[in-house]
């Protein structure tokens, strides 16, 4: 990365006593506090749109993200040659969070909470995709495995991906039926359709880089993937990160229940977690990735992690089984 030009600084009205270069991005001690500049990948009306959210938020009373800059055009970003810039409020005392710090952990599912409770009727004043449902999404999947698993017979040479996609393909396929017939005796398409009418909004990447925690609060950042959907699916896939991310010291029931003192859960919310628990999405998405292509060879990386997901299936499934209805 170059040495931030000053003609940067000047559009987002900073003026840096200091500047740190680090990987990927720069910090400044300016007149507006700490800030982080850096280039985006993203385009400007994604980025616009991920500004509206978090100063949406910040209005309903969750303050917990890393609000950007705007530039002396008002708009979050600038454009400078080919690139584009952006500037955000930076704390040093936040970091990835740590699953196996329990009370990192907990501080996730509070601030998650807190989170959807100022979020609940973004969609209403934001214009925002909307998430179909569930049972759309697996069986769309359950066909993607169905192909999958004819692409890997053809092979004129097995590899050892194949050899273990081929050996464990028929649990999975059975797991997505269970997870499709779950959620079928449960009240979700409701509370589907119900989320959609409210306009509720949906992280949907809550992974550690994306949840940065201090001896406080934990900041929700990086709205990239954010759509209007069911609360309960953001939920689900913080339950699912950190029963695969961490040792699993802390009861399930003690997860919801932080949430729940936060934000009520619905009734009977473990009828609709617990399917959405159990969807195979780490084996679907290894697989997406080794058969989207052809391949004359197998990747250490992707073998590697279909060994852990694999090792780690019987229990998970324990862990997840203690809210089964």
């Amino acid at each position: 990365m170059e040495k931030l030009s000053p003609a940067v600084l000047e559009a987002f009205g900073l003026t840096s006593r200091r500047i740190k270069k680090e990987k990927g991005h720069y910090i400044c001690e300016s007149n507006k506090g700490l800030v982080k500049v850096n280039i985006s990948n993203e385009p400007p009306k994604a980025i616009s749109l991920q500004h509206s959210i978090k100063e949406y938020l910040y209005e309903k009373g969750f303050p917990w993200t890393d609000r950007f800059i705007p530039a002396k055009t008002l708009q979050p970003y600038i454009l400078m040659g080919r690139d584009t810039y952006i500037a955000t409020n930076y704390s040093p005392k936040h970091h990835e969070t740590d699953f196996d710090n329990e009370h990192e952990a907990l501080e996730a599912f509070k601030s998650l909470a807190h989170f959807h409770a100022a979020a609940g009727k973004i969609a209403m004043e934001i214009p925002l995709e909307i998430s179909p449902p569930l049972p759309e999404l697996y069986t769309r999947q359950k066909n993607e495995l169905t192909q999958a698993g004819k692409q890997a017979r053809r092979s004129a040479r097995l590899s050892d991906f194949d050899v273990a996609f081929i050996k464990h393909a028929p649990i999975y396929s059975e797991t997505i039926d269970n997870a499709l017939n779950g959620l079928s005796q449960t009240n979700y398409q409701k509370l589907h359709t119900q989320a959609i009418a409210k306009g509720s909004l949906c992280h949907n990447h809550l992974k550690e880089e994306n949840l940065l925690a201090s001896n406080a609060e934990t900041y929700i950042v990086n709205f990239t993937h954010a759509t209007v959907d069911l609360q309960l699916n953001d939920l689900a896939s913080l339950i699912r990160r950190y029963a695969q991310k961490s040792s699993r010291n802390l009861p399930i029931g003690r997860l919801l229940e932080t949430y729940d003192k936060i934000t009520p859960l619905p009734g009977a919310a473990a009828d609709i977690l617990y399917p959405q628990l159990i969807f195979p999405w780490a084996f679907m998405k290894i697989v997406n990735l080794y058969y989207s292509k052809k391949r004359n060879w197998t990747p250490n990386g992707l073998l590697s992690r279909m060994d852990t997901i694999l090792a780690q299936r019987e229990s998970y499934e324990d862990y997840v089984s203690l809210i089964r209805p």
